[in-house]
């Protein structure tokens, strides 16, 4: 947290979740609350309520494994085909940042992406 509230500049005010065990914790709490963080719980079982979230996830998850079943590689490599995926659509212009890329947002300069290769 302390990582990109120094490379911003900005506070974390609000975190919206789900309610995963992750989330419930007295542990978590007492985080947030020291922080002064606010916190909104969606309802379970209901994803529309964290929708941008929700249809990013889907995103990244097809992309995974759309790369995984073209590559014909074997499932142990999912995680790889995540982190590949990932650090692509930060790499790629959305209509949402108004044709800049999620890097390019936050840190302020365009992304280099002559190191690319096919995973």
């Amino acid at each position: 947290m302390s990582l990109v509230e120094q490379e911003l500049g900005l506070k974390i005010q609000t975190f919206r979740t789900d309610r995963g065990g992750e989330f419930v914790s007295q542990e978590f709490n007492s985080f947030c609350n020291s922080y002064g963080i606010k916190r909104h719980i969606i309802a379970p079982y209901t994803p529309q309520q964290n929708g941008v979230v929700e249809r990013h996830n889907i995103t990244l998850m097809e992309m995974a494994r759309s790369i995984m079943k073209h590559m014909h590689v074997p499932n142990y490599l999912w995680g790889e085909a995540i982190q590949h995926s990932k650090y692509l659509l930060n790499r790629i212009a959305t209509r949402a940042l108004k044709d800049k890329t999620p890097y390019e947002v936050f840190r302020a300069k365009k992304p280099n992406i002559n190191h690319l290769r096919i995973f």
